[in-house]
């Protein structure tokens, strides 16, 4: 029963750090193509669907941000982008920029 308890115990102390954790603002290489506008984190690229709000930065620049994972970005509708392949992650919305 002591078993239990404390694996339970360590299992919701890393789910509570883990989210905590995700909050926190990440280093990150601004990166542009004719695909979009990427933030690079960690050798990973992440599609920027508020790019505007890296419209100051240039390629290369390097930004702390925060962001969340999104699966749509109506931003995209109207749009056309090349064909070209850029490998990522997934769809990212920045909600802090430093």
């Amino acid at each position: 029963m002591k078993l239990v308890k404390l694996l339970f115990s360590a299992f919701v102390t890393t789910a509570l750090w883990s989210c905590a954790a995700s909050g926190a603002a990440k280093t990150a290489t601004v990166t542009r193509d004719c695909t979009g506008t990427y933030l690079r984190v960690d050798s990973k690229d992440w599609l920027v669907c508020n790019a505007e709000i890296l419209s100051r930065h240039q390629e290369g620049a390097v930004v702390n941000a925060k962001f969340i994972k999104t699966d749509q970005c109506p931003e995209f509708a109207d749009k056309i982008f090349c064909m070209m392949y850029h490998e990522n992650e997934g769809l990212i919305r920045i909600t802090e920029l430093k």
